[in-house]
C-alpha cells in the first residue's frame, strides 16, 4: 500500500482528482480499512475541494506564475514562462502594456504604489520597536527633530539619503523644513519639497500617550509613531511606521486608528526635491484604517520586452513566453512587477506574471562556469543557478554568471529530469570563481540474482557508490520475485552491488553474500559505471564449499567502533573451499572442525581493503586463535602480526594504559620512514607523526587531550601495517 499511496500522490490532473476521490470514497466503505477511515474522510475534503478548484480556475495559465532573475548594473536578462490554453476553444492573448494591476502612479520618476487592501499589495506586518528602538526626544507641536543618522544609503528620487528629520505634522523630511499643520496636495509645487508624508496633517504630541522611537537594520531604518493625535489634543489616536529600505522601497504600516480619529483630512504621498515631482496616494478623504500597509515601489517597469507580444493559442496547446529584464537606471536591490496579459475569455479576461528583479552589488564577483550532462557530457540549457534569492539560467552552451558580492556562498543547480546539487562553502572572488558541475539524471541499476541455475525466491541486494575507490553511500533493497532487485533514482556515478539469499529462502546457508561480478571480495567487484539505466547487472552467487572435518579451528574477534556484531569473516582454502560466519555481539567468530591445511580468512566489509591473513593448522599447531582485526575509516587491520621484511617486531607502548605522554618503541630489520598513529576505535586518526627509523628507536606523543578509552597504535612503513591497542585513562 505504501508504493500504491506515493504512486497516487503523483497524480495531479483533473481526472485523477476524481479517481483520488473515488479511492477515498471507497476506504470510507470498507469499514475493514479503519486505518484509512480517518484519513480518507480528510483527505477526502482537502483533495476534492481542491480539484475542483483547479479545474474551475485554470483553463488558461501561466507555468510558473513567478519569475525572478538576478542582474549586474546596466545589464539585463531574459526569463521564461509557458502559457497553457487547456480550455475547449481557441483563446487569444495580448500584452498590453507592462504596467502593475491595481496600483497607483506611476509618476515621473518611476515611483507607483500599491496598499494591502488589494490582491497584490503588501503583506500586513508590525516589527515593534518601541522596546529596542532609540527614543526621540525633545519633540513638540509644529516642531522639527534631528537630524538623526541611518545605516543605509537610502535612494530616494535619485538621492541616496543618510540623514532625516522627524515632523510633528505627520512627515519625515529630508532636509529641516518644518510642513505647516495646513496639509496639500503632491505634488506640493512649492518651497516644502524632500518628504515622505505618512499623514501630512494638524498632528500633536501628547506627552502622556505619544511615542517616537527609530531603529537603524542592515538593509532598512524604522521610523515608529506610537499614538499621535490631532491638535489640540484627542483622547482618538494614530500609531503608525515608516521603513525606508535601501532598495528604495518605501512601507508605511498603520497599526491602530482609533474609532474616532479623523482620517479625512490629511495628505498621503511622497515628494521629491522637484517641487514639481511626487506622488499623492490620498488627499482629505477616508483612506487609512488599522492593520494597513502602503508601499512605494521605484522603477517597477524593468520589463523592457515580452515576446511574443500576442498570439493565439488552439485547444490544448502551449506558447513559451521570453520576457526580458533590464537593469539599466536601477541601484542594487531588489524589485517587483506584474506583467499583465489581456485574454479573449469574459471569465478570465486577465493574466499576470509575478516578477522579481535582483541587481547585485556593482562589485565584480560572482560564480561563472558550464552545466553539463554526467552521463553524456553535453551541455544543459535552461538549468537554474541559485544562491538566497539570487539565481539565472544557463545559455544554450550550458553557461552562466551569477554576479554577487565576494563572499562565502552554497550555490544550488537545478533542472526538471535532474538530480538537484548544492555546492556548499564555495567562495566568489573579485573577477569571479569559476564553478563548472556536471549534473545527473535519475537512473537505475536492476538484475537478477542467481543460486546455481535458479533465481533465489527471498533475499537482500545493497548498493555502495562509489568515488576514487571509496564508498560514499549504501542502500540496500530486498530481492523480490524471480530474484529481480533494482536501485532507483541514482545519480551518474560508479557502484558495485552485492546480494545474499535471505533467512526465509531455501538457499539460505548454502550460498555466500556475493558481489556483482560473482566474486566474495569488493575490491575484485565489477564496477558498474552508470550513465543509464542498466537492467542486466545480474549476480550469481558462490556456492559454500565446507572444508573437510578434522580437529582444527580458527577464531578470533573484530573491533568496529561501538558495533561489531554481524560482520562477515570468509575462510578459503585451495580447491575452492569457501565458508562465511558472522561475528557475534561482542566481536567473536570462528571456525570450528577444519582439517589441517592451508586457509586465508578476513573480514568482508565494502570499501574496507584488507590483505587476508594466511593461517596454517597441523597437528603442532591444532588451532589459530586470537585472532584479532580492527576496522579502520578505509582498512581493516590484523594486530599483532610482524612483517618480515620491515619489522623486526611488533611496536611496544608504554605504559599501558597510558595518561600523559605514550612511549613507543620501534625495532625494524632496514631503515625506513615510519608513519605512526593513533587511531579511534571509530577509525578516525586523531594524532599522527613521520619518523625515520634505523634499527631501533624510541619515540614519545603527547596524548593528553584524548579523551581516556581504547585507541590503537598504527605504524606503516613501506606499506606493511603493523597495530597495538593501548588505554588512555
Amino acid at each position: 500500500m505504501k508504493f500504491r499511496i506515493l504512486y497516487i500522490f503523483h497524480l495531479t490532473n483533473y481526472w485523477n482528482g476524481l479517481y483520488l476521490c473515488a479511492l477515498s470514497v471507497f476506504f470510507l466503505q470498507n469499514p475493514t480499512l479503519s486505518i484509512m477511515k480517518n484519513f480518507s474522510v480528510l483527505f477526502l475534503l482537502m483533495l476534492c475541494i481542491s480539484t475542483v478548484s483547479l479545474k474551475a480556475q485554470a483553463p488558461v495559465y501561466f507555468d510558473p506564475q513567478a519569475l525572478e532573475a538576478t542582474v549586474g548594473v546596466n545589464d539585463s536578462a531574459v526569463v521564461h514562462t509557458v502559457l497553457r490554453n487547456v480550455s475547449e476553444i481557441p483563446v487569444q492573448f495580448s500584452f498590453t502594456g507592462l504596467t502593475s494591476r491595481e496600483q497607483g502612479g506611476p509618476d515621473d520618476f518611476g515611483y507607483s504604489w500599491i496598499d494591502s487592501d488589494e490582491p497584490n499589495g503588501p503583506d500586513w506586518a508590525w516589527t515593534d520597536i518601541a522596546e529596542t528602538g532609540i527614543p526621540v526626544e525633545g519633540l513638540g507641536d509644529d516642531m522639527v527633530a534631528g537630524p538623526y543618522e541611518m545605516d543605509i544609503d537610502f535612494p530616494f528620487y535619485g538621492e541616496n539619503k543618510n540623514i532625516f528629520w522627524i515632523n510633528s505634522n505627520g512627515s519625515i523630511g529630508f532636509n529641516q523644513q518644518l510642513l505647516p499643520f495646513a496639509n496639500g496636495s503632491i505634488p506640493t509645487n512649492s518651497n516644502y519639497t524632500d518628504f515622505i508624508a505618512w499623514f501630512w496633517d494638524d498632528l500633536a504630541i501628547d506627552t502622556a500617550i505619544t511615542r517616537i522611537y527609530f531603529k537603524n537594520f542592515e538593509e532598512k531604518t524604522i521610523v515608529q509613531f506610537n499614538k499621535m493625535v490631532h491638535y489640540p489634543g484627542t483622547e482618538s489616536f494614530i500609531t503608525a511606521q515608516v521603513v525606508m529600505m535601501m532598495n528604495g522601497t518605501i512601507l508605511i504600516r498603520y497599526r491602530q486608528v482609533t474609532e474616532n480619529f479623523e482620517t479625512n483630512s490629511a495628505t498621503i504621498g511622497i515628494q521629491s526635491y522637484n517641487p514639481e515631482l511626487g506622488l499623492q496616494v490620498s488627499m482629505n478623504e477616508t483612506y487609512v484604517h488599522s492593520e494597513m500597509a502602503l508601499r512605494f515601489d521605484l522603477n517597477r517597469g524593468f520589463i523592457t520586452s515580452v515576446t511574443p507580444s500576442a498570439l493565439t493559442l488552439q485547444p490544448g496547446t502551449q506558447e513559451t513566453i521570453w520576457i526580458k529584464y533590464s537593469s539599466a537606471g536601477f541601484n542594487p536591490g531588489s524589485y517587483e512587477q506584474e506583467l499583465r496579459c489581456v485574454t479573449s475569455l469574459p471569465d478570465f479576461a486577465e493574466l499576470f506574471v509575478h516578477n522579481v528583479m535582483h541587481v547585485s552589488s556593482p562589485v565584480t564577483a560572482g560564480f561563472r562556469g558550464y552545466i553539463t550532462d554526467a552521463a553524456t557530457g553535453y551541455a544543459i540549457n535552461e538549468a537554474k543557478v541559485k544562491v538566497g534569492e539570487h539565481q539565472v539560467f544557463t545559455n544554450n552552451n550550458g553557461y552562466y554568471e551569477l554576479p554577487l558580492e565576494p563572499g562565502s556562498y552554497n550555490v544550488t543547480f537545478s533542472k526538471n529530469g535532474y538530480q538537484t546539487l548544492t555546492v556548499e562553502d564555495t567562495t566568489a572572488v573579485e573577477g569571479f570563481s569559476t564553478l563548472d558541475v556536471a549534473l545527473s539524471g535519475f537512473y537505475f541499476i536492476a538484475g537478477r540474482v542467481y543460486a546455481g541455475e535458479n533465481p533465489i525466491e527471498t533475499g537482500f541486494a545493497y548498493g555502495y557508490k562509489m568515488l576514487e575507490g571509496e564508498v560514499v553511500d549504501v542502500f540496500a533493497e530486498m530481492v523480490g520475485e524471480l530474484g529481480w532487485y533494482e536501485f532507483s533514482g541514482l545519480a551518474a556515478a560508479q557502484y558495485i552491488t552485492k546480494a545474499e539469499p535471505g533467512p526465509g529462502s531455501v538457499y539460505y546457508g548454502d550460498y555466500l553474500p556475493t558481489y556483482y561480478g560473482d566474486v566474495l571480495h569488493w575490491e575484485d567487484a565489477g564496477i558498474i559505471n552508470l550513465t543509464g539505466g542498466t537492467d542486466d547487472a545480474h549476480i550469481h552467487l558462490v556456492a559454500v564449499t565446507n572444508a573437510p572435518q578434522g580437529p582444527g579451528s580458527i577464531s578470533g574477534t573484530i573491533v568496529y567502533g561501538l558495533k561489531s556484531e554481524g560482520i562477515p569473516v570468509i575462510l578459503q582454502a585451495p580447491g575452492g573451499i569457501a565458508m562465511v560466519t558472522y561475528t557475534a555481539t561482542d566481536g567473536t567468530f570462528s571456525f570450528p572442525d577444519l582439517a589441517y591445511g592451508t586457509y586465508q580468512v578476513y573480514a568482508e566489509l565494502a570499501g574496507k581493503s584488507v590483505y587476508p591473513h594466511t593461517v596454517s593448522l597441523d597437528a603442532v599447531n591444532q588451532t589459530a586463535s586470537e585472532i584479532k582485526m580492527v576496522v579502520l575509516a578505509n582498512e581493516i587491520i590484523f594486530l599483532g602480526l610482524a612483517d618480515g621484511e620491515i619489522f623486526e617486531t611488533e611496536p611496544v607502548i608504554f605504559p599501558n594504559p597510558v595518561t600523559d605522554v605514550a612511549n613507543i618503541s620501534l625495532s625494524l630489520k632496514k631503515p625506513a620512514v615510519v608513519a605512526v598513529s593513533i587511531v579511534n576505535p571509530l577509525g578516525k586518526i586523531v594524532a599522527t607523526e613521520r619518523v625515520e627509523v634505523s634499527g631501533q628507536k624510541n619515540i614519545t606523543m603527547d596524548v593528553r587531550t584524548l579523551p581516556g578509552g581504547i585507541y590503537f597504535l598504527r605504524c606503516e612503513a613501506a606499506g606493511n601495517v603493523m597495530m597495538k591497542k593501548f588505554v588512555k585513562q
